[in-house]
């Protein structure tokens, strides 16, 4: 068996034109295996892998719009060809065969990839092993930046497959997915981003600051404030001025009005001739609840407002 470096990429290109290709036409499943593959997107070649015991594996077999590999945001679908194992299927759902035996490439969104592709000449190969662990090379994974795959998958019969070297004969495959944002599970996160193949916190959100501009309008049942940054909910408290400072320990008849979906609160109650109600705000979002503000002596205002 040749080595890598006794195979040129032309010598590569040259056996698939011939009557290997109408082979690799005929064995292709005719059930759902018509798929958008999004390899090579350059057009420069950049859709070939090397295994140590099969030789090359071709991830855009047929050409564009053929068969090949097609990467989403969590999953890698379609084939790849090795003219010594056939085809490489990457998922189930390229022969709908997954109620049966269900397996397939994953990706985290970021690009690393995990999970299983079949062979039925070369069997299982693995793009997450675990006994090379420390090796950086160990497992496969794209950059979500560039679409260019690297590191190796494992298989126990094909050995080593290596997705992108720059040595003396320089190959790789790569894919005109990429993806610079992400979600990291957490709501109180914004702008999350891909990098080195993991989803990166953004920037927090925090619970919102002290609302401002608390006014009433004139038919005296209506108060309006302004928009609290981050909020997305308020609640009002409210109770008697002769019970004043705020609080369950100075008024025990205040009320709240939670969870109110706009900067706005319609009160149709009036105080009675000769007393008056006092009337406090604080924001609240997913991430946390906001301040009523403080008291004349700096302390905060304390309310019966459920946290």
């Amino acid at each position: 068996m040749p080595t890598m470096a006794d195979v040129k990429r032309s010598d590569v290109k040259r056996s698939r034109a011939g009557p290997a290709l109408m082979l690799l036409a005929a064995l292709l499943p005719a059930a759902g295996s018509a798929r958008a593959e999004n390899i090579d997107p350059g057009h420069d070649g950049s859709k070939y892998a090397w295994s140590e015991n099969l030789g090359w594996l071709n991830a855009q077999p047929s050409g564009p719009g053929g068969p090949g590999v097609e990467v989403a945001d969590t999953q890698l679908t379609g084939w790849m060809w090795s003219e010594s194992a056939g085809w490489i299927s990457l998922s189930c759902a390229n022969t709908s065969s997954c109620g049966t035996v269900s397996y397939g490439v994953t990706n985290n969104g970021c690009g690393t990839l995990a999970g299983m592709a079949w062979s039925e000449n070369a069997g299982w190969i693995n793009f997450a092993p675990t006994a090379c662990a420390g090796d950086p090379t160990c497992g496969v994974a794209i950059d979500a930046a560039t679409g260019v795959f690297g590191g190796r998958a494992w298989s126990e019969n094909a050995g080593w497959i290596t997705f992108s070297s720059t040595g003396t004969n320089p190959y790789q495959v790569a894919t005109g997915w990429q993806r610079t944002s992400c979600d990291d599970g957490n709501f109180c996160t914004v702008g999350d981003s891909c990098g080195e193949g993991v989803c990166h916190p953004g920037t927090t959100i925090n619970s919102p600051p002290e609302t401002q501009g608390l006014a009433v309008s004139t038919d005296k049942i209506t108060f309006t404030w302004s928009d609290a940054p981050t909020a997305t909910m308020y609640d009002v408290a409210s109770g008697g001025i002769a019970a004043l400072p705020t609080g369950p320990s100075g008024d025990p008849d205040a009320i709240c009005f939670d969870h109110l979906p706009t900067a706005t609160l319609v009160d149709p109650y009036t105080p009675a001739p000769g007393t008056g109600w006092w009337y406090v705000v604080r924001g609240r979002n997913e991430c946390g609840i906001g301040t009523f503000g403080t008291q004349s002596d700096g302390s905060p205002r304390q309310t019966s407002c459920p946290n």
